[in-house]
């Protein structure tokens, strides 16, 4: 089909195979299939032992790798596994953990992304950032680091990095400090189209920062929080 016949649905569809196969030339595909590769093994047992040891093995499998590929899987992961119903895929979460061999060099890569003019990837990255934030050797450095450039991160970041603070480090300072300073108190996204940049932007809207808010991340948790057994 020419492409002065095809259909604005065929040419999103061909721009969505397009985006897939340009990130999947950026990640590590050996290192991602023993990501998915595990992942499928923790969805099949409720065994914490089994689980234990198959996280463990999977960190073990990356201690010689170059650790920034993880943060380039982890936005893969986002971008093409994430669901509305699963925001935050068990591939995912094994990044995150895996988190935990990161060294500041690795730290400073996954901040680089977050300046990426792709708003999926740089959403991403920060969203990254900000679960290492609750591995205890990455909490100051990562809350540091949102803390000093929060104003010039983009508004859709600036929102879901506040709310995703309030949800994983309800009780740290510093996170709250970051909280409160920002001002927002209602989850808005907008987006806008490249072809007419002056249309009215989509806009999504849930309640103010309240027990409805947190009723609703209830929903979103993964039944067995990566953090509460890993």
């Amino acid at each position: 089909m020419s492409k002065d016949n095809q259909s604005p649905l065929d040419g999103f569809l061909e721009i969505l195979i397009q985006q897939h196969e340009k990130s999947a030339e950026n990640i590590n595909t050996a290192l991602y299939d023993d990501i998915v590769n595990t992942a499928e093994i923790l969805k099949k047992t409720e065994d914490d032992a089994v689980r234990t040891e198959a996280v463990a093995s999977l960190r073990n499998r990356f201690k010689n790798e170059d650790l920034n590929q993880v943060t380039d899987i982890f936005i893969y992961c986002q971008r093409f596994l994430s669901e509305n119903d699963d925001p935050l895929p068990m591939a995912s979460q094994l990044c995150i953990s895996i988190g935990k061999l990161f060294t500041n060099e690795n730290l400073h890569y996954a901040v680089g992304k977050v300046y990426s003019r792709d708003e999926t990837e740089s959403g991403a990255a920060l969203s990254f950032l900000g679960y290492l934030a609750l591995i205890e050797q990455h909490t100051f450095y990562v809350l540091n680091f949102i803390k000093e450039n929060f104003a010039g991160f983009s508004p859709n970041n600036k929102t879901t990095c506040v709310f995703q603070l309030k949800e994983i480090l309800p009780d740290n300072e510093i996170a709250k400090q970051i909280v409160v300073n920002s001002g927002i108190t209602r989850y808005e996204l907008s987006f806008s189209t490249d072809i007419d940049s002056s249309s009215k932007p989509i806009t999504f809207q849930t309640g103010k920062v309240d027990g409805s808010f947190n009723a609703g991340m209830e929903e979103l948790k993964p039944k067995r929080p990566w953090w509460k057994f890993w």
